[in-house]
């Protein structure tokens, strides 16, 4: 699980920002949004339009990029544009998998990785300066690892060298990575590596029963089927050798592909599969824009089932809704809200740094100002 992220001169982001992932003393929730082992399942980024809410995630994301999507990463899209341009990028991340603590650090500049270091339970496992670097096994076996794409990683050359088969830490920690799934709501599209993620995929590997149950379980009135042809009193499709889904209404004996439903309805359908996998498989589920196209109460009984059946998977969301601000629903230590300065770039405010006690209302704290995080606008 992600314990820290630590980000410098990335994107709004100019002055060294962390993102704390460990419990803090608030009994609330503390057997559903927390683990045994006192790591938080996730956290929530709220505040004003453009103020660099998106991010924060986006730290999360360009880990994923560099490490198993297999992109062409484009250093400059990351830098911040706020500091010198002689000024590194720097982001560090910290993970617990199993009872290790893995360490990656990464600075670059505009077009190039300088520096790569990966340590484990303190002891440095590969260090990478410029286009070369080394990596070094349990049995203490060094490997050269020369001449690396400045744009690409040397941790992940290795990885794609052999598998980590020495070390079941680092493997566990990459399949953690690989399983993990990038969501933007507003843009409606998804990043994985694992494809199995998405929502034809499921719906072809697990049948329609799980997401069904999930609907049944919050009194949603609706269902869906997945066939290849259906027929009413009224209409027949036919899908030609390919399956679809099919939105089923209660009351009413009509069902209507997805191309003929709502966008609140589309996104469900897209994005829900995502997180009932990701319920099961331990990874994050990263989602921009959670509250586009669905409902507040749609969004909360998202959030509490994730919460309340995820073990060691987390979810980080941007949302601009602000009733799930509660002491029901989240932490204060899982909640972030955002700010623009200008002239300085984004900075990140804790809610639980400023102590609000359990039974106090955090969402009419954050909108009367405590919490920082608000537009600008009168």
């Amino acid at each position: 699980m992600l314990v820290k992220l630590s980000m410098k001169n990335f994107k709004s982001f100019v002055d060294k920002t962390e993102i704390d992932l460990n419990a803090t003393g608030y009994e609330i929730l503390s057997n559903e949004n927390k683990t045994s082992d006192n790591i938080l399942k996730g956290a929530i980024f709220v505040g004003g339009n453009a103020t660099g809410k998106t991010n924060v995630i986006r730290a999360i994301r360009f880990l994923l990029e560099l490490l198993v999507w297999q992109a062409d990463v484009q250093l400059f899209e990351y830098k911040s544009f706020y500091s010198d341009l002689k000024e590194r990028m720097e982001l560090v991340y910290e993970f617990k998998i199993k009872d290790s603590y893995i360490k990656y650090a990464i600075e670059t500049d505009n077009s190039t990785i300088l520096k790569e270091e990966l340590t484990q339970d303190g002891k440095q496992i590969l260090v990478r300066i410029n286009s070369n670097g080394e990596y070094t096994n349990k049995e203490g076996k060094k490997m050269q690892i020369d001449n690396v794409q400045k744009n690409q990683s040397a941790l992940r050359a290795v990885y794609f060298e052999n598998r980590f088969i020495d070390n079941d830490v680092l493997q566990e920690w990459f399949e953690f990575l690989k399983d993990s799934v990038y969501i933007d709501q507003a843009n409606k599209f998804v990043l994985c590596a694992n494809q199995e993620k998405l929502t034809r995929n499921y719906f072809e590997n697990n049948g329609k029963e799980e997401f069904n149950n999930f609907l049944k379980l919050i009194n949603y009135n609706q269902t869906v089927d997945y066939v290849s042809e259906y027929k009413n009193k009224l209409m027949q499709f036919n899908f030609q050798n390919r399956k679809e889904v099919i939105v089923l209404r209660k009351d009413m004996d009509i069902g209507l592909p997805m191309t003929l439903e709502s966008l609140g309805n589309q996104t469900l359908v897209e994005v829900l599969p995502q997180i009932l996998q990701s319920i099961k498989k331990n990874c994050m589920v990263i989602i921009d824009e959670f509250s586009s196209a669905f409902h507040n109460l749609l969004e909360e009984k998202i959030i509490k089932y994730f919460m309340e059946k995820a073990d060691k998977s987390q979810m980080f969301i941007v949302s601009h809704s602000t009733n799930l601000l509660t002491n029901t629903l989240l932490r204060p230590d899982q909640i972030y809200t955002v700010d623009y300065i200008i002239g300085k770039g984004s900075k990140l405010y804790r809610v639980s740094d400023s102590k609000p006690r359990e039974a106090q209302n955090l969402e009419k704290m954050y909108l009367s100002g405590v919490f920082n995080g608000l537009p600008n606008i009168k």
